[in-house]
């Protein structure tokens, strides 16, 4: 875990948004190896094992909906390189599950940003530039933290959590069959996946209260 995106994380816990306290026991190259993430909400503890901060809960055990891989393998990592706008390499981009398989390949092939790999599958290594994530579902992730999130899976509440990390102006990546969230507008799409642009949700309507009389 790059060592700069610990500030990016949140406890996915169903309270307010908090920034996460550091223990780190290990480090190598600013990345985290080995260390503890703990909440000051909620006193919840993570642990960071291998460079990969473990939100799973002891019930969950998930790490979310399995993705498509079959899409993901279709497409070569500059092309999706180029659907994230990862043109420079500034701030950070997510991958998500099945996705997280082409991590290195857009590392040597662009100036990509750093990468946050959430839920990557088994053979996938942490390494400069890399830093790893595994939850239950809702992605660990300040809202409107990241420049581009690719995901994995159809899944509408993992999809439109992706969307809440992403900022305003930044791209989210999705299989074609996955809804839209609100929020995001579409700009391209074919028979494999969409892309969109994340934009300003509409504040609530404010009541107006009239005194009579």
């Amino acid at each position: 875990m790059f060592i700069e995106l610990v500030d990016t994380l949140r406890c996915p816990k169903p309270h307010e948004e908090s920034w996460l306290v550091l223990s780190a026991r290990t480090l190598e190259a600013r990345h985290v190896r080995d260390g503890t993430l703990g909440c000051p909400v909620c006193l919840a503890e993570y642990p960071i094992r291998d460079g990969v901060a473990d939100f799973r809960s002891a019930e969950g055990g998930g790490g979310g909906e399995q993705g498509t891989p079959s899409v993901v393998a279709s497409i070569e990592a500059d092309y999706l390189a180029a659907m994230m706008d990862l043109s420079d390499p500034k701030g950070f981009a997510v991958l998500v599950g099945a996705w997280c398989a082409r991590a290195t390949d857009l590392l040597e092939s662009s100036d990509a940003p750093p990468l946050i790999l959430v839920d990557p599958p088994v053979g996938v290594e942490m390494q400069p530039g890399l830093s790893g994530v595994r939850c239950d579902g809702e992605l660990p992730l300040a809202a409107a933290a990241a420049r581009a999130v690719a995901v994995d899976t159809s899944d509408a509440a993992r999809v439109r959590s992706a969307a809440r990390a992403t900022r305003v102006g930044g791209r989210v990546v999705a299989p074609a069959d996955a809804p839209l969230p609100d929020g995001v507008r579409e700009l391209a799409r074919d028979e494999r996946v969409w892309v969109g642009a994340r934009e300003v949700l509409p504040s609530a309507p404010i009541a107006l209260h009239v005194r009579r009389g």
